[in-house]
């Protein structure tokens, strides 16, 4: 934006204020839109006491603006209803007087900022990137038609599996994929002396292959299909270590046991470690041999292209945009959802490779995510539909 033109201030919205890829993605984009005059401030649901706080913007915080959740559903449907006419007024008069000119909204259940920045008469641009029950994705979908000027996906096939079966809706829904700032994903900053301190630091001996995937524990990441895959390695591969890395969640402590017990049931309790939270993905990253994402929900998961732009070795499902993600055999191995059996064998097929083929590979897996997926060329496309939305907005005001 040229001198003396006005910041375009933007308002975006996310439910969960439980740090994730959602989160890191929108800050990495925010960062490099503010050097293009672009100022975004961070609206998040208030679902635990440690909210996300993204370094360097500002953050307000709303609680029960979640409509729908798996835990109290009930008594949670209660609580939003009655919070609902102040939290409307809330959010309008924190767009109105930090003088926000589009909402960007994440997640067609997080519907509530929506419905403000209707009344406040501001722009919505609405990212289309979670998962609703069919039961209840014709209503929200068409209350997204009736608000949003510009609807987000993150692959091709997305837009037409989400948005396809209504026109109007079709036809306002553009790509934009996930993006990640390369310059923090640079596998030439880690030689072999920091990587195996990682696997001192975890507990993980010198030798075998160390196999790992990246997630909260989330049961659309798919971990128990992960440890299914893990005990059918190490039948053929018997040094192979594991490394689960992700945050425990306190809304679903069931799904922490289950992944407990199925650890025991498999005969890993040695050779699986969960590692909790962690900042330092890239060094995570870089002490693996092979990544697995063997999510059985996603869109364009972040977590896939860190290891891409790390140079390891990936085995994806083929789910969301993965497979516009991955050339199969080329990029990466994707392979069907909820089968253990291969992702072993994809694994498996890596740590077979001569090292000559899986550093082509590799190479070829990093050049695709800096063509794609960097953080510039993303955060130009999300610029040039803000332009668009605001002058869209300007014009209907």
């Amino acid at each position: 934006m040229g001198g003396g033109v006005k910041p375009m201030r933007v308002l975006y919205c996310i439910l969960d204020n439980r740090f994730g890829g959602p989160h890191r993605l929108a800050m990495t984009v925010a960062g490099r839109l503010r050097d293009q005059g672009v100022e975004t401030l961070f609206l998040l649901g208030q679902k635990t006491r440690d909210p996300w706080q993204p370094a360097g913007f500002r953050v307000f915080l709303c609680k029960r603006i979640q409509c729908f959740t798996r835990r109290r559903p009930v008594w949670n449907l209660a609580g939003f209803c009655i919070a609902l006419p102040w939290n409307l007024v809330k959010i309008r008069r924190l767009i109105e007087a930090n003088a926000i000119d589009i909402i960007h909204v994440d997640g067609i259940t997080n519907f509530v900022p929506a419905l403000a920045a209707r009344l406040a008469r501001r722009p919505i641009i609405w990212h289309y990137n979670d998962h609703v029950p069919d039961v209840l994705r014709g209503i929200l979908l068409r209350l997204v038609n009736a608000l949003a000027c510009t609807v987000v996906v993150q692959g091709h096939k997305l837009r037409d599996d989400r948005t396809g079966a209504i026109a109007d809706l079709h036809a306002k829904t553009v790509v934009l994929p996930s993006a990640i700032a390369l310059r923090e994903f640079c596998p030439e900053k880690y030689d072999v002396q920091t990587r195996a301190q990682l696997r001192t630091d975890l507990g993980i001996g010198p030798d075998g292959p160390l196999i790992g995937m990246i997630g909260n524990m989330n049961r659309f990441k798919g971990h128990t299909w992960f440890i299914r895959a893990a005990q059918r390695i190490k039948e053929r591969v018997d040094n192979a270590r594991f490394v689960i890395v992700g945050k425990r969640l306190d809304t679903d402590p069931g799904y922490w046991d289950r992944l407990q017990r199925l650890t025991a049931e498999c005969g890993l309790e040695k050779d699986v470690v969960y590692t909790g939270f962690r900042d330092d993905i890239p060094s995570v990253l870089s002490a693996l041999d092979v990544f697995v994402l063997s999510s059985i929900l996603e869109s364009c998961p972040v977590v896939l292209l860190e290891a891409m732009a790390m140079k390891v070795p990936v085995v994806a499902t083929n789910v969301g945009a993965v497979a516009e993600m991955v050339a199969h055999g080329r990029t990466g191995f994707v392979v069907p959802l909820r089968d253990p059996e291969a992702i072993a064998e994809a694994v498996l097929a890596i740590l077979a490779k001569p090292r000559d083929e899986v550093r082509d590979m590799v190479e070829q897996a990093r050049k695709t995510v800096e063509r794609e997926f960097s953080v510039d060329t993303i955060a130009q496309q999300q610029l040039q539909l803000y332009e668009r939305s605001h002058g869209l907005g300007a014009r209907h005001a």
